[in-house]
């Protein structure tokens, strides 16, 4: 596994720059993807303008990412190292909270957001879904 990769972070509130930063091993239920593609779109604002409460920089926005997976967590089964998968703006939930309990996963207190609350690929993600052979990249 490569040890580092390039994206664009969010530095302070406004500024954008190319950095270089170490890939971290997946943790327990997690997988790490090597992104092909990205999605910015205007609600990534929030991030690059810092106006979400609790955001801490500096952070990589884009909230929908594809590409393949390249190291698997323990404890991850139904997906395998290669695998070309995609994962939306919702990246997981806590399980924990009082909204998770009720099936809210959308309201977690502890909600993973792709691009807002965690940097593609750097952190792992819990809902990563196969992207077929059909689709073209």
């Amino acid at each position: 596994m490569r040890a580092t990769y390039r994206a664009v972070e969010v530095s302070s509130p406004g500024v954008l720059r190319l950095v270089e930063r170490r890939v971290p091993e997946p943790g327990r239920g997690q997988v790490l993807i090597r992104v092909v593609a990205a999605g910015v779109c205007h609600s990534d604002m929030v991030t690059v303008q810092r106006i979400t409460p609790g955001l801490t920089l500096p952070r990589v926005p884009g909230h929908e990412v594809a590409g393949e997976i390249e190291a698997l967590g323990d404890g991850v089964e139904g997906l395998s190292i290669g695998q070309r998968v995609g994962v939306g703006w919702f990246g997981g939930q806590c399980g924990k909270c009082e909204p998770c309990r009720r099936g809210d996963f959308v309201s977690c207190a502890n909600l993973i957001v792709t691009g807002m609350t965690a940097n593609p690929p750097a952190d792992q993600f819990e809902h990563a879904v196969n992207v077929p052979p059909a689709v073209s990249e």
